[in-house]
């Protein structure tokens, strides 16, 4: 027999038996993934991979050591699998995530070319007939140059040698945000991940635990390269009534769908001099859009739509917006008005303590427990699924990955199961964090903190104990409740806008916001809109970003994007 090969069997006979005297994770494996349970035939090998996170700039070098070695003690144990966890915080995590990937990609350009020089020397060589390395067509064994290592631990135990993770490979990565998942993809540095999510994949049960939102609306190119961190979805806008009035002047709670329905109800607390105040504090424009060079839609703009997203309204078709300007829109300047009057006259209450007559508020499902025993709590407006909520955390594999499917079993991991989930969440138990008799999470210090969001699926961690022992409960009610706002997908053609001109835009809606905010009175708000009506539908940059010939304009970019778009999966959620 080949002396080699029988080197080989012999290696393995001893290995098998050690393994077989330490509890070993060779042979017939149970791998647990959510409710499922996978059994593994093969021989699973010691793979080191590594995972990119963000963490707290409090967070101490102890704990993450701390926090490495919990995290391991499980997935060595039980996976085979060690992952080197890789922190950085907020502010450096971006750019350090970045400088590895040209690391990398130089390092390959440079053997590439090297392969190539060298396959050009060769060439040279055969054909002035000069031989430099021996021709052999024996195959080699692969097989016996790889053998498994063993190491002797602290304690004397015999174990798994895993090997060194090289500069060259990057695994698991945090990805924040759409414009970070869209570079990433564009430079090539995402694997796709639709077959590992596929019904025949490793981790198909991710789809049974992550809100399907996230994945019908963050796919690029119709293909899935992050998986998102599964998380409750934006919040509801609740219009509070006071019980003991409402029931006083009549007003029946279940006819009033918007602040408007109970204008009449404020003027009768007022004119009345009830002891309340009349409104509880000023809101925004519920349905006015505004057209941010971010897309946000948070800040004021010159441009703006109307957009009607009441509870009541579901979304059965995907409405189409006119840009204007907000100087435009009559419901808007009724609004500010409205506002300016109710804080010149007293309406708002003086603190938040104080009891009042109607209020808008915004929250999560569990806010409405704090009004409800005081007020009729009515929603006016559902959660919103946009591309703020959407995009905004995920897990990918890297394209320079040492070993794809491991790399998903520890994601698969994070969204299907607590133990890992928690220790990447919270740390040590007894170290950083307790548990309250309910259930929820006491930390003991700030030694390790991460964000909620960014570790993996929010259900399958313990909630904070200032979210309380039902956060979890009303997430998923509130997650099954939001509706999807109509402008999302928008920002994955929102670059092509001209970036000077969003810029500008901005710079113009600062000047306009602060005159507007100047405005005190009906008289001084009206001749206020008649004038920057004029002035911006003049205004240059202004009549730039909604025509609709400019290529490069709000206007042109919302409508080829309106056009283009397949809407069948928003209508599916009618």
């Amino acid at each position: 027999m080949n002396k080699r090969i029988l080197a080989l069997l012999l290696a393995l006979v001893t290995v098998a038996a050690i393994f077989a005297g330490c509890g070993s994770t060779s042979g017939k494996t149970s791998v647990e993934t959510g409710d499922e349970t996978v059994a593994e035939t093969a021989t699973r090998t010691a793979v080191s991979i590594n995972m990119w996170i963000v963490t707290d700039e409090k967070t101490t070098d102890e704990a993450k050591e701390q926090v490495e070695k919990a995290l391991n003690e499980i997935t060595k144990k039980r996976f085979t699998t060690y992952v080197d966890l890789v922190f950085f915080t907020k502010d450096e995590y971006a750019e350090a995530l970045n400088a590895r990937f040209e690391s990398i990609e130089n390092a390959v350009k440079e053997a590439e070319e090297e392969k190539k020089r060298q396959k050009e020397i060769a060439q040279s060589l055969k054909a002035a007939g000069i031989t430099t390395v021996a021709e052999t067509t024996e195959p080699v064994d692969e097989a016996a140059t790889t053998p498994e290592e063993t190491i002797v631990n602290e304690y004397g135990v015999v174990e798994l040698k895993y090997p060194e993770i090289p500069e060259s490979q990057v695994d698991i990565i945090l990805i924040q945000g759409y414009d970070q998942l869209s570079s990433l993809v564009s430079a090539g540095r995402l694997t796709k991940l639709d077959e590992e999510i596929s019904s025949t994949g490793s981790s198909k049960s991710l789809t049974d635990y992550i809100n399907s939102k996230f994945f019908d609306y963050t796919k690029i190119d119709k293909s899935v390269y992050a998986i998102p961190n599964n998380h409750v979805i934006g919040e509801y806008t609740y219009l509070l009534l006071n019980k003991k009035l409402a029931d006083k002047y009549y007003l029946y709670p279940g006819s009033v769908t918007n602040f408007t329905d109970c204008i009449s109800f404020v003027e009768d607390i007022k004119q009345n001099n009830e002891p309340v105040a009349p409104v509880k504090a000023p809101f925004n424009a519920l349905t006015t859009y505004f057209w941010n060079a971010d897309l946000s839609g948070a800040d004021f703009s010159v441009i703006a739509s109307t957009c009607n997203l009441s509870a009541q309204q579901e979304p059965s078709s995907n409405p189409r917006f006119s840009l204007l300007t907000p100087f435009q829109l009559a419901q808007y300047k009724d609004h500010i008005a409205l506002m300016r009057k109710y804080e010149n006259e007293g309406y708002f209450a003086k603190t938040d303590s104080e009891e009042f007559g109607v209020g808008v508020v915004k929250g999560d499902y569990a806010l409405r427990r704090q009004y409800e025993d005081d007020y009729y709590v009515n929603v006016i407006r559902k959660p919103v699924a946009d591309d703020q909520e959407l995009y905004s955390s995920f897990f990918g594999v890297s394209a320079y990955t040492g070993n794809l499917k491991r790399s998903m079993e520890i994601i698969t991991l994070l969204n299907t199961t607590s133990e890992i989930r928690n220790v990447l969440q919270y740390g040590v138990k007894d170290v950083h964090y307790t548990l309250n008799d309910d259930g929820t999470v006491k930390r003991l210090n700030d030694n390790y903190l991460m964000n909620l969001t960014d570790t993996g699926n929010v259900f399958m961690a313990y909630p904070e104990e200032s979210m309380g022992a039902d956060a979890w409960k009303d997430g998923k009610i509130q997650n099954a409740e939001a509706v999807i706002f109509p402008l999302t997908g928008l920002c994955t053609v929102w670059n092509d806008v001209d970036p000077e001109l969003r810029q500008k835009i901005d710079e113009l809606s600062a000047e306009y916001q602060a005159r507007l905010e100047a405005c005190k009175t009906q008289e001084e708000i009206d001749d206020f809109f008649n004038t920057a009506k004029t002035e911006i539908l003049n205004n240059e940059t202004y009549k730039a970003a909604v025509n609709a010939d400019n290529e490069k304009s709000f206007t042109a970019v919302y409508k080829a994007w309106y056009t283009n778009s397949d809407h069948a999966a928003w209508n599916a959620d009618a």
